[in-house]
């Protein structure tokens, strides 16, 4: 029994943000988040279309087979990262922001000044003419770039602060509580007018104007333009990547019987650069040595840091509570370190708390190290989004459309993350363990107080939505329980949303001529039918052909 290099993801492979846009005919595995797709290279998939239908145990197949799984594990956690975690999420919704929440002035935009592209060069131009009412105008435009930097410094911030130069040096940059502020305020208005109108579940973004405003006019660091910008050492990337590696070799650890040893990964690169930066931070912070084996509790806590790191819910599942420290609640680079250095001052009751990976383990080390950093624990977080299905007919919708996978056309996208996200913290709170340590849950070894079957229907239900296949195009997953015609119907509806959100981008800060690019999407199709197929669907939301604008 070995470890097979053409089976496992190499360092450097994996997903990054902003992404590189491509297929899997080099890296083994990838989730894109601007396309939300899962890819598998060939012959991984052909590894796992030999195991059969449905996911198999690691005992029941080949080690090559186990090997093949540990790679599509990582990139679900990836998937899972993205519409299980509130960061994620709020990630998840930032491209199709764009389009949805400055509707209105885009379409004004056009009303005014014609079809220009794009409007970021065209603001620096100071391009009206004198048939144009300028001020009115300059409005529009002016919101859709302020709206679109902030999210987009957002996204750069929390997920690559150690790339975040340009971003920082921009002339829309503000400060990096603006953007965190906008950014949650954004997908709160984006996710009300999709299912909560009146508010009766989602915090009030209008409650925290004044307060940092007041922030603002004080010169509080990180909250004025100016101010001096203090960064995290790593952010999302890190901690993302580190969940799913670590992850990945559990998993494999398992399914060798406990055989292989560190060296047997670090052979084959599993824990050289991006996949181990946060757990080289957890260590440094910590003051801990390398642990013996991937199953130690040191690797279990670490595990749950990075689960923890990614759950923020100021600004999104809960009221700001202080907004001066908005940012160190929310960013998952400042919220991992401060969980480090909670879980060192825990010292014990932290270090040797994690040795049989149970639910019950979970929640008492949670609760711990959440109080500890004046945070929501999980399973408050997973009771208060399941109290969302329960008890408001919006979110009582979402779950009535993700059981039979028919969902209502309007903002469909945010509806179908949305009730996936409902369905994986309902998940976590009745199985939490498996969610923050599928390596291990997913194998039989070390079988004590495992439900291995369990584990598996779990892996099945919360599979990414849409995945590629053997030949570089994407498809529906189809989904336990649903009927296959409406899993399909509500992939197709989900993929005409698509370019809308692409060109919509394009249109705002790209120059040149629309780039109808959508063959990652399929293969079956002529550049002129992508092409008409795309246009159509940006004409449906704004009236008017991308040929006739005119391009800067």
């Amino acid at each position: 029994m070995e470890l097979s290099p053409h089976l496992l993801q190499l360092a450097d492979e994996a997903w990054q943000l902003p992404p590189e846009l491509h297929s899997c005919w080099n890296a083994r595995g990838s989730y894109n988040p601007l396309q939300f797709v899962l890819r598998l290279r060939p012959d991984v998939h052909a590894e796992l279309e030999s195991a059969g239908d449905g996911i198999r145990a690691a005992s029941s197949g080949t080690f090559e087979q186990a090997q093949a799984f540990s790679t599509y594990l990582h990139e679900t956690i990836h998937w899972w990262q993205h519409v299980g975690s509130t960061l994620g999420l709020v990630l998840s919704f930032l491209q199709p922001a764009h389009a949805h929440f400055n509707r209105n002035r885009l379409q004004e935009t056009l009303n005014r000044v014609g079809p220009v592209k794009s409007l970021k060069s065209f603001a620096q131009q100071r391009a009206f003419d004198g048939k144009v009412d300028a001020e009115a105008s300059g409005q529009s435009i002016t919101y859709v770039l302020n709206n679109w930097h902030d999210l987009e410094f957002f996204r750069r911030l929390t997920v690559d602060p150690r790339r975040s130069a340009n971003a920082i040096q921009s002339e829309y940059f503000e400060s990096v509580g603006h953007s965190y502020q906008m950014a949650m305020a954004i997908t709160t208005w984006l996710v009300s007018s999709t299912v909560d109108s009146s508010l009766l579940a989602l915090p009030d973004p209008r409650r925290w104007e004044d307060e940092f405003r007041g922030l603002r006019e004080n010169k509080v660091p990180g909250f004025y333009w100016g101010s001096p910008v203090a960064l995290p050492p790593l952010g999302a990337r890190e901690i993302f990547e580190g969940q799913a590696r670590f992850s990945q070799i559990q998993y494999l650890y398992g399914a060798s019987g406990g055989n292989f040893s560190w060296s047997d990964f670090s052979q084959l690169g599993m824990v050289d650069g991006i996949y181990r930066i946060a757990f080289d931070q957890f260590l440094k912070i910590t003051g801990k040595e390398w642990p013996a084996t991937p199953d130690d509790p040191l690797v279990g806590l670490f595990l749950l840091v990075c689960d923890l790191s990614i759950n923020p819910t100021e600004g999104f599942i809960e009221d700001i509570r202080v907004c001066s420290e908005f940012v160190e609640a929310t960013d998952p680079g400042y919220r991992f370190l401060r969980l480090c250095r909670e879980a060192k001052k825990l010292g014990a009751a932290a270090f040797n708390s994690v040795c049989r990976y149970t639910a019950q383990e979970y929640w008492e080390v949670s609760d711990l190290l959440s109080r500890a950093i004046g945070q929501t624990n999980p399973r408050e977080i997973a009771e208060k989004v399941v109290a969302w299905g329960e008890r408001h007919e919006g979110f009582k919708s979402l779950t009535d459309e993700d059981r039979s996978f028919q969902f209502l056309a309007a903002n469909l996208p945010i509806r179908m993350f949305l009730a996936r996200f409902l369905k994986f913290q309902a998940d976590k709170l009745a199985f939490p363990e498996f969610f923050c340590w599928p390596g291990m849950l997913a194998t039989s070894h070390r079988k004590e107080d495992r439900d291995l079957a369990r584990a598996l229907t779990l892996m099945d239900e919360h599979a990414a939505l849409f995945v590629d296949k053997p030949d570089g195009d994407v498809y529906p997953r189809f989904m336990p329980g649903r009927d296959n015609a409406e899993v399909y119907a509500s992939f197709n509806n989900f993929y005409a949303w698509i370019p809308t959100y692409e060109l919509t981008r394009q249109w705002i800060v790209t120059d040149g001529s629309f780039d109808y690019d959508f063959f990652w999407l399929s293969s079956k199709h002529t550049q002129d039918e992508m092409k008409r197929w795309a246009s159509n669907l940006f004409r449906d939301c704004y009236g008017v052909e991308p040929d006739a604008f005119k391009t800067l």
